[in-house]
């Protein structure tokens, strides 16, 4: 091919450390030197780049394209990456990429261009991938999936005048954290030099280079530990280069003493004073007409004092930038303040929903690639398995991503497994101790530093830090202000108080799913609240202000969720779970207070059983139906069991509901609830058909339908017809059926009950593909998978896919009904869903018409296709699936 003319993007490498090697290994070397150029050429051949010159192991090649050299770098560290290596280990190759104006002679480059980028390459690691800015511009929008640009700042080269701002290629599954990058940086500094690697953060240290470009003065806020100093110091070290007359670090966590500031800051920079000065005065007359930036760590304990200062300098220096980290801002004119968030984490409980791959699918956050660098720094070898992946993500969430508790965690991987980390994390604050000499004494331990913000509040911000305490996941304002105000705190002075403990990095303030205002502390703070309040005395009485605040919570949500608002309640309750698994708990400590509890759960039991854990639920139903005092024949113990009656059922445990509705018509009817002793006699009768009892079980429908006509209650009347449907598909007369939950439907959709017009859906579906209307039952599913998506229910998904499946393989589309149903398989397995006796031979039947409709090679590998896919993904893939009808919504 012709060199490359005009613009050229050069690319060189060579291997780190190659001739301690041939000295080792002189054999070996020949034959991965032979492996290491195959790579390279191939890599840069598929890529149409023009081999100018080889130096021994080095390259350097020149391209038309950038992006054709990125993709040159890219393909060949990972080949590089992946070559088992013999003796001589991994080849550790570092490549830099330059673009600019070159002059082609005598088949060689020349020109600035080419001194540019060999002092690149001489700056970089092995593994490591540098670009400079022209090259960055050419291709950053042009990036493969997954591949990043690390922005490194501007850097000094040797020999060479003007820095050049690098970035760094990080790509998936390599290593992305290296050394300092070998510059020549002149810039004055009395930056740490830190022993252990920065991980992540790559999007925030590029925000606080963007905030610190646009102010003066920029404050880095947030709780302890979350890794304000650690981000500060290595945006310094980023941008060095911007500041030629110094970057100092003024450390202000061991001084008691506000007028000592000053004193400590003129230190820091080398500042002598002259007679007649002030210590005030000759600072700000040293800093000003210096491009410096100062960095004031741990501002919060002497913040008026740090507060005054810098609006001094700021007044009478122009050139000065000052980079502040403090629990809560200066609260002076032109501050501009960023908030340090946690690192990023994985919610075990809800988004490990069906993840292939685990362990690969959790490194790819922040938090746990912390955890597992610390970790592997003190048990050499450590590293991610499928085995402790479930484990490291618990600890990681459960830390909720703050960097010194995730690191306090991982340096106990030196004698316990992440197992076992995870198991004592409940004793936090006994667990998370140490941090090395170098540490500062209030980081130290996890306690230390939480209490040195609670040392820092007035009284009124204690008691209301404290009180928090009584909540679980987050609190609204409503609710503080009836719950944690009085005797000490007042109402008018709630929100007031809340935003100082905002401001002192103690509270977040979020926004859930309703956009309403919520106030949540991180886990290890709320902890620390508690135990505060626990200490207090105040306590037992508090937390019954919360039970009473949330069984009245629950009793006004409970019709909410079987009308048209069910959706905004599900969210509203989903955002309290924690506060009324806290209330639950209460509640059963006491036979006085077990009767509220009983109530309180009873009006969930719709949640539970469109949103919630059913293992859970039955925990919650058995332990307070089991407590002392529950045993009274009450309205609230009916309704309980009714509660852990459905869940029984939706967890298909017959025997168990047909317990628990049994006990729940018997104390109704007692208790003079005919009404509801109808209702809830034909749900024990759905019960029964599944226990294969179809004697006597159409009374059980006729019933309630008697009753809604007598009583002129519709529901009644709906559900009798639901039952009397299923017992005509019991019979073969599936047209009967249909007419029957088609009445049924139409009176729950005229009292807006979404969850139950849902379960009418999903039996009309099964109705019609048992009657051979493919098109009915698509239109049937798609509805129901609108409802059950909008209203955030996961456990339907694998039945639904079974039936999409059945609809598919009368659509004659055998191979796609494979792979939907090999996703029902893997949803099942996912949610730990068992199949009981009424659905198990149904699914069976389904798989033996599979089997009879396609090859067992293709059904074999659309199958794992299937496991390999979302069920959302799965579903929208059998909901979009062509037919002739085009029927996309059910009408009945």
């Amino acid at each position: 091919m012709n060199p490359p003319v005009g613009t050229v993007t050069f690319l060189f490498s060579d291997i780190e450390g190659s001739t301690r090697l041939w000295e080792r290994h002189p054999e070996a070397m020949r034959v991965a030197l032979r492996r290491h150029d195959e790579i390279l050429r191939e890599s840069i051949a598929a890529n149409d780049g023009y081999v100018f010159k080889t130096i021994g192991d080095a390259f350097c090649v020149a391209f038309d394209r950038a992006g054709d050299a990125v993709n040159t770098a890219a393909q060949a560290q990972s080949a590089l990456h992946q070559e088992p290596w013999a003796e001589t280990g991994p080849l550790r190759v570092r490549m830099a990429l330059h673009a600019g104006s070159a002059e082609f002679r005598d088949n060689d480059y020349f020109g600035n261009s080419l001194n540019r980028v060999a002092r690149m390459l001489a700056a970089a690691h092995g593994g490591q991938v540098l670009l400079s800015l022209p090259v960055e511009e050419l291709v950053r929008d042009h990036l493969h999936p997954g591949v990043m640009l690390r922005d490194l700042g501007e850097r000094r080269l040797r020999d060479l005048t003007r820095p050049e701002h690098l970035f760094q290629l990080a790509l998936p599954g390599l290593p992305a954290e290296f050394p300092p990058l070998r510059t020549l940086e002149i810039t004055p500094n009395n930056l740490p030099t830190l022993l252990n690697t920065f991980v992540g953060r790559e999007r925030d240290r590029s925000e606080v280079k963007r905030l610190l470009g646009e102010t003066r003065l920029l404050t880095l806020t947030g709780t302890g530990g979350t890794g304000k100093t650690r981000l500060s110091i290595q945006v310094a070290e980023e941008i060095l280069g911007d500041y030629p007359d110094g970057v100092w670090l003024v450390e202000l966590a061991t001084i008691s003493e506000p007028e000592r500031i000053v004193e400590l800051a003129a230190g820091t920079v080398g500042l002598r004073e002259e007679p007649g000065e002030s210590p005030r005065q000759a600072l700000i007359r040293f800093l000003c007409g210096r491009r410096i930036l100062l960095i004031l760590d741990n501002c919060e304990h002497v913040l008026n004092a740090c507060a005054d200062l810098v609006a001094d300098i700021l007044r009478g220096c122009s050139t000065i930038k000052i980079l502040a980290t403090s629990r809560a801002s200066l609260g002076i004119a032109g501050e501009r303040t960023w908030a340090v968030p946690p690192l990023g984490i994985i919610d075990p409980a809800r988004d490990l929903f069906q993840v292939p791959d685990l362990a690969a699918t959790i490194s790819q956050y922040e938090a746990v690639r912390l955890f597992i660098d610390r970790a592997a720094a003190v048990k050499p070898g450590f590293e991610i398995t499928r085995q402790n992946a479930a484990a490291i993500a618990q600890i990681c969430w459960r830390l909720d991503g703050i960097p010194l508790a995730i690191e306090l965690a991982a340096a106990r991987a030196r004698v316990l497994t992440p197992e076992q980390i995870a198991t004592r994390l409940d004793d936090r604050f006994r667990l998370l101790t140490g941090g090395g000499r170098s540490v500062l004494p209030h980081q130290q331990t996890l306690r230390t530093l939480i209490d040195w913000s609670y040392d820092l509040l007035s009284e009124s911000e204690r008691v209301l830090f404290r009180r928090l305490g009584v909540f679980g996941g987050g609190r609204t304002i409503d609710a503080i202000e009836a719950i944690c105000t009085g005797d000490g705190v007042d109402a008018y002075d709630a929100l007031d108080l809340l935003q100082l403990l905002v401001d002192k990095s103690l509270l977040s303030v979020e926004t859930d799913a309703n956009d309403e205002t919520r106030y949540t502390m991180i886990e290890s703070v709320w902890q620390y609240s508690r135990e505060r309040l626990e200490a207090s005395g105040e306590f037992p009485a508090l937390r019954d202000r919360h039970l009473d605040y949330f069984l009245a919570f629950a009793e006004t949500a409970r019709p909410k969720l079987e009308g048209p608002e069910t959706a905004l309640w599900l969210e509203r309750i989903n955002a309290d779970l924690f506060n009324f698994r806290l209330a639950a708990n209460w509640a059963a400590e006491s036979p006085d207070r077990v009767q509220k509890g009983l109530r309180m759960i009873g009006c969930l039991t719709r949640f539970a059983e469109i949103r919630g854990n059913f293992e859970e639920a039955r925990a919650a139903f058995d332990m307070l139906l089991t407590a002392p005092g529950a045993e009274a024949p009450t309205d609230a113990r009916a309704d309980a069991l009714v509660g852990a009656g459905r869940i029984a059922w939706c967890r298909d445990n017959s025997t168990e509901a047909n317990e628990y509705y049994g006990q729940a018509v018997t104390l109704l009817e007692n208790l003079g609830r005919t009404r509801d002793a109808a209702l809830q006699f034909a749900f024990l009768g759905f019960v029964r058909r599944n226990l294969g009892q179809t004697e006597g079980i159409d009374a059980h429908f006729q019933r309630a339908v008697e009753a809604g006509h007598e009583l002129r209650d519709v529901t009644l009347t709906a559900v009798g017809l639901s039952g009397l449907a299923s017992c005509a598909a019991d019979r073969g007369d599936y047209k009967e059926s249909r007419r029957l939950r088609e009445e049924s439907l139409a009176i729950y959709r005229s009292v807006g009950d979404q969850w139950v017009c849902g379960y009418l859906l999903w039996g009309i579906a099964r109705t019609c593909v048992a009657d051979g209307d493919a098109a009915a039952a698509r239109a049937a599913l798609n509805e129901w998978t609108a409802t059950a998506r909008r209203l955030g229910n996961r456990w339907v998904t694998p039945f639904l896919l079974h039936i999409f499946g059945e609809a598919l393989l009368l659509e004659d589309e055998p191979a796609l009904a494979a792979r939907v149903l090999g996703a029902a398989e893997a949803g099942r397995e996912a949610l730990g869903i068992m199949l009981d006796s009424t659905d198990l031979p149904a699914w069976e039947a389904t798989l033996d018409r599979l089997k009879a409709a396609i090859d067992p090679v293709e059904r074999l590998r659309e199958w794992n296709l299937g496991r390999q896919l979302g069920v959302w993904e799965a579903i929208d893939l059998a909901a979009h699936a062509a037919h002739p009808e085009g029927v996309t919504a059910f009408a009945a």
